[in-house]
């Protein structure tokens, strides 16, 4: 009986108000073991309502909601424990690129980056080019292209000679001189980070931004103030006259050489089927100006055409309608600001 009475009167103190609160602060006071909860990042737009005339309100939200959290998650589970768990999504990808033991966390990284720059671009209320900003008058001055309707059959010829299945990722670029292009990636690909510099402006200028739906569990680790200066655009080798920081030669010294010989026409160009960046982007141009051309592209925009984009409203063969369909969706005054801003910059 004395043990039972002993554990009635310490049942009973236990209850104290003074006790139970003295409990609570001393659990309180202890290290959380738990990371921090992500916030996630809204759409510029309600995706219920979807974009009309191109994604319906169930196929935007398998591309922005089920499509990227199903990424974030996968990446999320890939680098918990690692060196990588404290990062953001931009931070992931461009310490991933230098190591390849991490290709899979490198892939999910640049999906995550690519969706949501695709959909960033994207408004139900899009504004139409504006034939006086520097970006419609930089692509009819252009020997290559010289319109907007030229700009969209050759884009929309590049889509269509992709394999039926492709998951790829085509981008409307820009290079420092001024003209534009069109390129696809493909797999791990991306247009936005090259050797762990931070490509383009306007959408993402320069800025370590959250991509749409990202969660980041602890506070992102502090970049040494090298990387953060070439992740804002700002080292001096980008500021010079030869981009240190190029995301892509598109061609080769003999092959430009070769291309400087003769300029193309548009129509050359199309009957010959050379539709690859560095013949668009040097058409036409002076040997000085072409060996130039191309050496570093800054995307303005860009589509997917992975299937589940387009399967649901389009059908499984509907993708050249899904393409055609895009250019009416997409918000051409961001577009217009981001060339502006490189353009501008690359001027200095």
């Amino acid at each position: 009986m004395p043990s039972l009475r002993a554990s009635s009167l310490l049942a009973r103190a236990c209850t104290r108000p003074g006790l139970a609160a003295s409990s609570s602060s001393s659990s309180s006071s202890l290290p959380s073991l738990r990371r921090s909860v992500h916030h996630r990042v809204p759409l510029p737009y309600q995706a219920d309502q979807g974009i009309p005339g191109f994604l319906s309100p169930n196929a935007l939200r398998t591309v922005a909601v089920d499509w990227q959290d199903g990424v974030l998650a996968r990446l999320n589970d890939l680098v918990r424990g690692s060196e990588l768990q404290d990062l953001s999504v931009l931070q992931t990808l461009k310490q991933a690129a230098a190591d390849p033991s991490k290709t899979l966390a490198f892939n999910y990284a640049s999906e995550a980056l690519n969706n949501s720059f695709f959909l960033s671009t994207l408004s139900p209320t899009p504004t139409a080019p504006s034939p006086s900003s520097t970006f419609s008058q930089a692509l009819s001055n252009l020997p290559s292209l010289g319109s907007f309707p030229a700009l969209v059959s050759h884009f929309s010829a590049h889509v269509s000679g992709l394999h039926p299945a492709s998951g790829a990722y085509v981008w409307l670029v820009t290079d420092p001189s001024g003209n534009l292009g069109v390129v696809g990636t493909y797999a791990g690909g991306t247009v936005l980070v090259k050797e762990r510099h931070q490509m383009g402006y306007g959408v993402y200028a320069g800025r370590d931004l959250r991509v749409l739906g990202e969660r980041v569990e602890a506070p992102a680790a502090a970049a040494p103030a090298s990387e953060d200066a070439a992740a804002a655009g700002s080292s001096s080798e980008q500021d010079q006259a030869s981009p240190a920081s190029a995301w892509e030669s598109v061609s080769s010294p003999s092959s430009r050489s070769n291309n400087n010989n003769k300029a193309s026409s548009p129509s050359t160009l199309l009957s010959e089927g050379s539709l690859s960046p560095s013949t668009i982007l040097s058409a036409g141009l002076s040997a000085h100006h072409g060996a130039r051309v191309g050496q570093s592209l800054h995307p303005l925009a860009c589509i997917s055409v992975h299937q589940h984009c387009y399967l649901e409203d389009y059908g499984l063969w509907g993708r050249d309608d899904y393409v055609q369909k895009w250019w009416g969706a997409v918000d051409w005054k961001k577009v217009e600001d981001a060339f502006e801003a490189f353009t501008r910059k690359a001027r200095v």
